[in-house]
């Protein structure tokens, strides 16, 4: 059994360290590598070598990554089918990553080769793939998700798009799909293109694939998104900045938390204090899942990392937090 854990990451160079360890440390007792894929210029922040870990920041040996001028956002799952060939990665599983999914227990086992397992379980029904109305397939995206290679090799043989598209191969084929399902296939509250939706369409529709959750991890959103769109906060900000923005994220990405992000900037070191903010101005899922993160955090954090997750946790014990929306 060989896993390729693969995490395309534009921002938060910092916290591609505590990435790494996290990955290592949960997927120690299998025969593993670290696929990191990000910009040259997040390369020039960081310093971590390892036999295990390989960090491509091209495409292809003739392309570039580029950015949206407009948003900053780089498309980088567009590329994977040309990563996976041209870097020659040829695992038996693929672990499919954010860098904001950390995990809280160690990997156990892999699921039937015709099976996707999630270490993050999804509360919501976002994004599933449904049929008359039900769940035909819980949304596939880049969380903790263990996916043959075999399934994935089919789907880039099948020409499918990883990264966003807004026309999908359902829509070029709905009229075959509903006459072979017998139904109404759609995605749950879709507004627009996302990363892996098209592969989440081809694993319902051609794989017809088995589905397995356990939860060992936790999505602690939002470090890439606000680095992206609020750089001036990264290194440390005031009340008054910091209560504008969670403002706007409320209004925007009302599933962000903008005291989470704080959180995982001053456990990276981006932050040196953070005695000042207001930690009851949190949303109670921020000290929940912190505290999941702490029963392990441990064993895979530097010291000085661990010592700031605790401190962070005492700022939120002493508060009581909002209820999450």
């Amino acid at each position: 059994m060989q896993i390729a854990s693969i995490t395309m990451i534009g921002q938060f160079p910092d916290g591609i360290d505590l990435h790494v360890r996290n990955l290592k440390w949960s997927l120690n007792a299998t025969d593993y590598h670290i696929y990191i894929i990000t910009s040259p210029e997040a390369l020039e922040k960081i310093n971590i070598k390892d036999d295990r870990l390989t960090f491509i920041t091209k495409p292809t040996p003739e392309d570039e990554f580029t950015r949206n001028p407009q948003t900053g956002f780089v498309n980088f799952w567009k590329w994977f089918p040309a990563i996976v060939k041209h870097y020659k990665i040829s695992p038996e599983w693929f672990l499919f990553m954010e860098q904001d999914l950390w995990f809280f227990e160690k990997f156990d086992c892999v699921p039937e080769p015709q099976t996707v397992k999630t270490f993050y379980p999804r509360e919501k029904d976002y994004h599933n793939i449904m049929l008359n109305d039900q769940v035909l397939q819980p949304h596939i995206w880049e969380g903790t998700h263990l996916i043959s290679a075999e399934v994935v090799n089919r789907a880039i043989d099948f020409n499918i798009d990883f990264g966003y598209r807004a026309k999908s191969f359902l829509d070029r084929n709905r009229e075959h799909y509903e006459t072979l399902f017998g139904g109404k296939i759609s995605i749950s509250m879709w507004t627009g293109p996302e990363t892996l939706a098209e592969f989440s369409l081809y694993c319902a529709l051609e794989e017809r694939v088995g589905w397995s959750e356990i939860e060992k991890a936790v999505h602690l959103q939002g470090a890439e998104t606000v680095h992206r769109r609020y750089p001036q906060i990264y290194n440390g900000c005031n009340q008054e900045l910091i209560e504008n923005i969670q403002e706007n994220i409320q209004r925007e990405m009302p599933y962000l938390d903008v005291y989470m992000v704080i959180a995982i900037f001053f456990i990276a070191g981006n932050w040196k204090d953070c005695k000042h903010i207001k930690w009851e101005s949190a949303n109670s899922w921020v000290k929940r899942d912190l505290h999941k993160i702490a029963r392990t955090a441990d064993q895979w954090m530097t010291k000085e990392e661990h010592g700031r997750l605790l401190e962070v946790l005492s700022y939120l014990d002493k508060g009581t937090g909002r209820s999450g929306l």
